[in-house]
């Protein structure tokens, strides 16, 4: 329920900020996304210190791994994060672009191809063998998109003179393949097993805590670079309201939460929490947005739907760090998941309240 309620909010709330009529009393441009997407870096990093330090036991543990991992044997792997940091500070700008000019219901299907983008990239880089069941659902996936991408068909709506169907889907797509490619890249990154019990036990807080080291300025020079002369004129938080705060909130620490949260729920039910999340974002974007429901999307949308419930649901699956359960890998992939799972059973056990975390990416 956390995964559904983030994102049919987190959607909702990026459409109507990016689409609402201007106040009054607001002179100048509307809230800088590129300074949405800064702030939300800001949050992360504040609150992944505290979580690291909370399942590690303290800020001496935590002081610790970090100067190991920051500045001592670890600085490899952290070097190596500054690629997809890069990749989700596009991706997080590409985001707001895409409801910028897309109806939420289309963007929230649209942006489930990157389920078939995760899954083109795991077979070629990773080795992985997807089943027949799995190939039938991308192409179910491919369909999906397809039918509510195509604006001759697409529900009609009241023309502002200001949105781009054109530039919406290609946005939406970008970020779609920015976010599988960074994801596949993680998962290469992790597929040696950790250097210490304590790097297995804040795995996803320390991941993101290096991620964050790289993001936070890249998103500050990506506002400059973008809206320089419009930071310069008004500040950089012109525009923010509460709706623009919550926004801010949602991405980070809401993103974080539901990271955290549904690493413990199984595939079932992370294909009904995407299910529910597209219906109920449909369902709400009718009265709040004035969104007309065509035959075409219903069906596009339902390909979509069947499509991740199939994909996760085929057996003999490996998790993939980027939300979608992918086949099995290839022989020498699985010799080496199967090594790094003995060895993490066999090293020393974190202290009890400590959750034992899987690796994850993103």
């Amino acid at each position: 329920m956390l995964l559904v309620v983030q994102s049919t909010s987190i959607v909702l709330l990026m459409r109507y900020s990016r689409t609402r009529p201007a106040a009054q009393d607001n002179i100048g441009p509307p809230y800088l996304a590129s300074a949405a997407v800064l702030m939300a870096e800001v949050l992360k990093l504040p609150v992944c210190t505290m979580m690291a330090a909370y399942t590690l036991g303290g800020l001496g543990p935590l002081c610790d791994l970090l100067r190991t991992e920051l500045f001592g044997s670890g600085f490899a792997d952290t070097l190596k994060c500054s690629i997809p940091a890069m990749a989700f500070t596009v991706q997080g700008n590409l985001l707001f672009v895409a409801l910028e000019n897309l109806e939420a219901p289309t963007y929230q299907v649209s942006y489930q191809c990157k389920t078939l983008f995760t899954a083109l990239f795991s077979v070629v880089l990773l080795g992985r063998q997807l089943k027949q069941l799995q190939w039938v659902a991308l192409v179910l996936l491919v369909a999906g998109t397809v039918l509510v991408s195509d604006p001759f068909h697409a529900a009609p709506k009241k023309e502002t003179g200001k949105e781009s169907f054109a530039a919406g889907i290609a946005s939406v797509l970008g970020a779609a393949l920015l976010s599988a490619s960074s994801s596949v890249y993680s998962e290469m990154m992790l597929e040696k097993a950790p250097s210490s019990p304590a790097v297995a036990a804040a795995s996803l807080w320390l991941r993101n805590i290096q991620l964050g080291i790289f993001a936070t300025p890249l998103a500050g020079i990506a506002m400059l670079l973008k809206d320089g002369a419009v930071v310069g004129d008004y500040g950089a938080l012109h525009g923010f309201d509460s709706i623009v705060w919550a926004i801010v909130v949602l991405n980070g620490v809401g993103g974080l939460l539901v990271a955290a949260t549904m690493k413990y729920a199984d595939n079932i039910a992370k294909c009904f929490a995407v299910a529910l999340a597209i219906v109920s974002g449909t369902l709400l974007a009718v009265p709040l947005f004035d969104f007309t429901l065509s035959s075409v999307f219903g069906a596009g949308a339902i390909c979509t739907v069947v499509a991740s419930t199939l994909f996760s649901l085929a057996p003999d699956r490996l998790p993939l760090i980027g939300g979608a359960s992918l086949g099995p890998r290839s022989p020498s992939k699985a010799a080496s998941a199967a090594k790094i799972l003995e060895e993490l059973e066999s090293a020393p056990t974190p202290p009890e309240h400590v959750p034992l975390l899987k690796q994850s990416g993103e």
